[in-house]
């Protein structure tokens, strides 16, 4: 305890009392200055100055002692927070009874006729400024509250606003918040504490957040519900919090509309629910798109029949179309022979923890995730490790496809997933009238293959890649046993690579 008081400024006071004493004791006869005999005979400048100057120095000492013993309280096991407002009126306190003290004792004036002054004065200001008073209090009251403190997340309704915040201060009459888009929020003390506040990070700092999307009732509800479910759990990755696990539920239906509630819990003050949300947002928007379900609705006025495979689900073609156009190496094509691989592609169900590819298997065909998550596992001394995730929209097995080398890794179902596979067959016959793509393939896949090594620190140069590119042309001609292009062709082809 002795530690906390022995500060430099506690130090300082104290030296400022012993040494004001010496100096009473010198002059006046006496340590306390105004009660010594022969002040009047010091002179006006001694013998009021100096016991005025004891005074002020007291009420420091006075202050100082308060300010130590509440932050001792703090920081004890159990301590209570003193409220800082509620200490810088006790200062103030302080300072207007010592300074009374001394010009009734030291310079003789009446008392009454000061605290009758001020008194009238005190009543003429408490009524102009009442709104200021109330604001003061309120704020020792939010000070006082154990429920709120400088660094909470707040979600509260002012004026007709829904904000979110965290709390910067509580001053002497606002409180101080900066909210999602990091600006500065002023709002007077009485004002908040009559309003309702959420506290996210009271008891524990996770919170549960939500973040609705609507979609026409004629998609098939588990379905849907399967497909954010991913895209939550791809949020996992940028923040969103694995436990509790995020879930989805029907928020409501209304006029063939459907409202999907996407729960997901957050640690505040480590991500912006903001953010949050958007990432939520995207992904569940970008794993729909990929799985062919729109987000906009769709009026109609015929009755479909019943078992009719609707216009969206993966196995028409149509929506297959819509979900490959997006894919890297699918997206180079003419649309007419796009439409020929979302016709001729097989769909394939994978239930959970089924291998879809095994590493070192032969293979010709490459897949492209609708719906779904799944696992890439590569065997180690220590086992199975498992180096990435595939999600909607993402393909696989390109290099087997174009090249025919052989599955360089296994992958597995995270959950009930839905692939469809590009073969070898379709894309020979593309490339038998249109030689030229097999040249903007070869490039893609260097890039891919350039990308891959950067992330390992492994940077190409122009030359190499241009090696690699020249080495991967060759490969997919002689796997689809395709003549040699001539110059002119080879030409156009380089002149359409981006």
């Amino acid at each position: 305890m002795l530690k906390q008081f022995l500060t430099k400024k506690f130090i300082a006071v104290a030296g400022a009392n012993i040494l004001l004493a010496v100096a009473s004791v010198h002059f006046l006869e006496s340590p306390v200055g105004w009660l010594s005999a022969t002040r009047a005979n010091a002179g006006g400048l001694i013998g009021d100055g100096i016991p005025f100057l004891q005074f002020i120095a007291f009420a420091s000492l006075v202050e100082e002692v308060m300010w130590t013993l509440a932050r001792r309280n703090v920081d004890s096991k159990g301590g209570t927070r003193v409220p800082r407002l509620a200490l810088q009126i006790a200062t103030f306190v302080i300072y207007v009874v010592m300074l009374s003290s001394a010009i009734s004792l030291v310079f003789e004036k009446s008392l009454a006729a000061i605290l009758g002054a001020s008194g009238i004065l005190g009543l003429v200001l408490g009524f102009a400024l009442r709104g200021l008073v109330s604001d003061i209090f309120s704020g020792i009251a939010l000070q006082i509250d154990a429920s709120l403190a400088p660094g909470d997340w707040l979600d509260f309704q002012y004026r007709g606003r829904d904000l979110s915040g965290k709390l910067l201060d509580i001053a002497w009459r606002t409180v101080v918040i900066a909210d999602t888009s990091e600006n500065i929020v002023i709002i007077p003390n009485g004002e908040f504490a009559a309003i309702m506040v959420t506290n996210r990070s009271r008891p524990t700092p996770v919170s549960e957040y939500s973040t609705t999307i609507e979609l026409d009732a004629s998609h098939d509800e588990a379905r849907v519900m399967a497909i954010l479910e991913t895209a939550v759990d791809r949020a996992l990755m940028d923040g969103v919090l694995s436990r509790p696990a995020p879930y989805i539920r029907v928020a409501g239906v209304k006029e063939g509309i459907i409202t999907y509630r996407l729960l997901y819990c957050l640690e505040v003050g480590r991500i912006s629910p903001t953010k949050a949300r958007h990432t939520v947002l995207f992904y569940a928007l970008q794993f729909l798109k990929a799985a062919g379900v729109p987000v906009t609705r769709t009026l109609r006025n015929e009755i479909a029949r019943p078992g009719e495979v609707g216009q969206f689900h993966f196995d028409h073609a149509g929506a297959r179309l819509q979900m490959l156009s997006s894919v890297n190496f699918l997206s180079i094509l003419p649309p007419v022979d796009l439409a020929k691989v979302a016709e001729e592609v097989r769909t394939s169900r994978l239930i959970k923890g089924q291998r879809l590819l095994v590493a070192g298997e032969p293979g010709d065909s490459m897949f492209v995730v609708s719906e779904g998550s799944l696992d890439v596992v590569i065997e180690s001394e220590a086992g199975p490790v498992t180096v990435g995730h595939l999600w909607p929209g993402d393909c696989l097995g390109e290099m087997s496809l174009f090249t025919g080398a052989p599955r360089s890794a296994t992958v597995v179902a995270r959950e009930p997933s839905v692939t469809f596979e590009v073969r070898k067959d379709t894309m020979a016959g593309i490339f038998e009238h249109n030689p030229a793509l097999i040249e903007r393939v070869a490039h893609m896949i260097a890039r891919r293959q350039k990308a891959n090594e950067s992330a390992l620190h492994k940077p190409q140069d122009a030359v190499q890649q241009r090696a690699e590119e020249r080495s991967i042309f060759l490969r997919i001609r002689d796997f689809f046993r395709l003549r040699p292009d001539t110059d002119a062709s080879r030409a156009a082809a380089l002149a359409e690579m981006p």
